[in-house]
């Protein structure tokens, strides 16, 4: 398979098997997000995974944004 892209290796291929395992698909506020669960209840949101376009505009919700969960 060859793949043509400008992006570097290191965003499409994750290095460590141990990254997956952090990650969680939730539904916070009623918008689904991918996150990465940080130290207890904390995590960091990687991708919004809804097609509504109201969530993307969310100021709570974006990638890179810390929330915690209850």
């Amino acid at each position: 398979m060859i793949l043509y892209t400008m992006m570097p290796q290191e965003l499409i291929y994750q290095t460590e098997p141990s990254e997956f395992n952090r990650q969680k698909l939730i539904t916070y506020e009623g918008i689904p997000l991918l996150v990465q669960m940080d130290e207890g209840q904390t995590c960091t949101v990687i991708r919004v995974m809804s097609s509504n376009p109201v969530h993307f505009m969310s100021a709570t919700c974006f990638p890179g944004a810390k929330i915690t969960l209850a």
